[in-house]
């Protein structure tokens, strides 16, 4: 068999990507508009890489969901956003999956999120309606996420679909979300990474913008190209400023990789999504025990709620006392 035949059927990666032209850019405009949605770039001139997301609609979709209070519903977006951007660590329009767990001793308590390979994310925070704390940075208030958060730790667990789930911890650094995702990477996934997430919450309690973008040099990248990347970042604006100001995912990673020409690899719409259902909410109905099971028919009924959505699932006595008899018939 020769060279041309064992390619056959192969996709050619460099025709895949796309250069970032004007044309590109209108065409993602006019395709996505308002929705969320992720961009996953390269250089040309060099090994370097950017995950750059806009979250506002999911974020928004889970503080409605949650009912969260103004600083609850900034950790819970950056949770998400977070969980999102560490997709990048999955088979991209896959099946896998991870979760994102932070276990802090602050007084929002744990914050979870959860999201695949495809954008579809959902999550909680433990006390949504946590009170909002502010601090001062060079003159302005900013929410206090690291007062919020506490100490403790960061896991990640990761679903390839096969196997046991891999799963990793490393000690909060600083409870902003962000920075403890960066060190992630770096003590556990050993990827050098810049990693921002922002999410601004309006006077209303609306999120007006979220989004966020992780950047690192791939294997082979030259010293001057990584200068020049720390340069970008550094002089970059919050990213939820950026968004709220109308920029784009791709229009952020012109700025990223400033000096360079930036390719496309792959795009990803997103969205707040959970995977729950009242049969799967009657399945853990039917694990309870026969006598538990016996007293929720005797008060007439069960409310089972997705702590992941926040969506209530009914079961009627009626319901129960089938489920009973799905249980009884099971155990023989």
């Amino acid at each position: 068999m020769d060279k041309k035949e064992k390619n056959v059927g192969v996709p050619d990666r460099e025709k895949l990507m796309k250069k970032l032209t004007e044309e590109v850019k209108s065409d993602l405009k006019s395709y996505f508009q308002d929705r969320d949605y992720g961009v996953i770039a390269v250089t040309e001139e060099d090994a370097l890489r950017a995950f750059v997301v806009k979250t506002t609609n999911l974020c928004d979709i889970a503080r409605l969901r949650h009912k969260t209070s103004p600083i609850a519903t900034a950790v819970l977006g950056r949770a998400l956003t977070g969980a999102l951007l560490l997709t990048s660590l999955l088979k991209h329009a896959s099946d896998q999956r991870l979760l994102l767990r932070i276990e802090g001793d602050g007084p929002i308590g744990l914050v979870v999120a959860e999201a695949n390979a495809k954008g579809n994310v959902r999550g909680f925070v433990k006390n949504p309606q946590v009170e909002t704390f502010v601090k001062e940075v060079n003159g302005k208030k900013k929410f206090d996420i690291g007062r919020a958060v506490g100490s403790g730790f960061l896991t990640v667990v990761k679903d390839f679909g096969f196997g046991t789930p891999y799963e990793s911890s490393v000690p909060l650094v600083s409870g902003e979300i962000a920075e403890d995702i960066a060190y992630y990477l770096l003590k556990s996934e050993q990827i050098p990474s810049a990693v921002s997430i922002g999410v601004l919450v309006g006077e209303t309690g609306k999120v007006e913008a979220a989004g966020g973008f992780l950047v690192q040099p791939l294997p082979g990248a030259s010293d001057k190209a990584i200068e020049k990347l720390e340069e970008n970042v550094k002089k970059l604006p919050p990213v939820s400023a950026l968004i709220k100001e109308g920029k784009r995912p791709e229009e952020i990673v012109e700025l990223l990789f400033e000096g360079f020409t930036p390719h496309i690899l792959a795009l990803k719409e997103l969205s707040f999504k959970c995977k729950c259902s009242k049969e799967v909410a009657k399945g853990g109905v039917i694990a309870l025990p026969e006598k538990d099971l016996k007293e929720l028919i005797e008060e007439g009924g069960v409310t089972i709620r997705c702590n992941f959505c926040n969506e209530e699932y009914f079961f009627s006595r009626e319901e129960l006392e089938e489920i009973l008899k799905e249980k009884k018939s099971g155990d023989n």
